[in-house]
C-alpha cells in the first residue's frame, strides 16, 4: 500500500493546470463512492472505491478495481476515508472535489479534514485554492499567491514570515483578519499555537 493518495470526493471538479499536475504526479487513486462523472472529468480510473456505495453502479466500473465498503451511517464517507488512510498506513492524503455543490458539505468537509490534520497530512483542492491545516513552523511554496488564514480558535497566536502582511505571534482579531493576504516572493512561513486553516490561491 502507497503512502499517499489522491482522495476523489463526489463536489465539483475542474482539471485546473494545478489539479492536472496532482494527476500526473500521484499513482494511487481513492474514489469516495464514486461518482462517475468526477473519474470522467479528471480522466482517472481509481484503484480503490470506498463508502456506503449509495451513489455509485458498481456493475458498470471495470472488475480489476477494488471495492470497500463502509457503512458506518454514523460518519460521513470522508471520515471513513480518512479513518481507512489512518489504518493502512497513508499519511499524505490530497483531496479532490470536496467542494463546491453544497456549502454546508464544503464547510463540514473543511472541519473534518482540520480535525483528522493532527495525523495527516491533508490538502483539500478546489478550483480555485489549496487548503492546508498548519500547527508546526511549515515552509510553503507558492510564488506571489493570494493567501487567507482562518482560525477556528479566537485564542491562537500565530506567526508568518514572507506574507505582504506577516502577524508576529498575534491573534487574529476576527474570522476577516487573515483574508486577503499575499506572498511576497516565492514562499512563505506559517506557525500557530492551535491549527489554523491556510487558503492558498493556485
Amino acid at each position: 500500500m502507497t503512502n499517499s493518495a489522491v482522495l476523489i470526493a463526489n463536489g465539483k471538479v475542474s482539471k485546473t493546470n494545478y489539479i492536472k499536475k496532482i494527476i500526473d504526479s500521484n499513482d494511487f487513486f481513492i474514489s469516495i463512492d464514486a461518482k462517475l462523472e468526477n473519474l470522467k472529468e479528471l480522466g482517472v480510473k481509481p484503484n480503490l472505491i470506498l463508502g456506503d456505495l449509495d451513489s455509485t453502479v458498481i456493475s458498470d466500473l471495470d472488475s480489476q478495481i477494488e471495492v470497500v465498503e463502509l457503512s458506518n451511517q454514523n460518519k460521513t464517507d470522508l471520515e471513513k476515508s480518512l479513518d481507512y488512510c489512518i489504518e493502512n498506513n497513508i499519511k499524505k492524503v490530497l483531496i479532490l472535489g470536496s467542494s463546491g455543490l453544497r456549502e454546508d458539505h464544503s464547510m463540514a468537509n473543511i472541519l473534518i479534514a482540520s480535525t483528522y490534520s493532527n495525523i495527516l497530512y491533508i490538502e483539500l483542492i478546489t478550483s480555485f485554492y489549496r487548503i492546508i491545516f498548519v500547527r508546526e513552523n511549515t515552509k510553503i511554496n507558492a510564488p506571489n499567491a493570494p493567501v487567507s488564514i482562518i482560525s477556528l480558535s479566537s485564542d491562537n497566536k500565530i506567526s508568518t514570515s514572507g506574507l505582504k502582511y506577516d502577524l508576529n505571534n498575534e491573534k487574529l482579531k476576527s474570522f476577516s483578519h487573515g483574508i486577503s493576504n499575499e506572498v511576497n516572493g516565492d514562499n512563505f512561513t506559517a506557525e500557530a499555537e492551535k491549527t489554523i486553516v491556510v487558503f492558498i490561491g493556485i
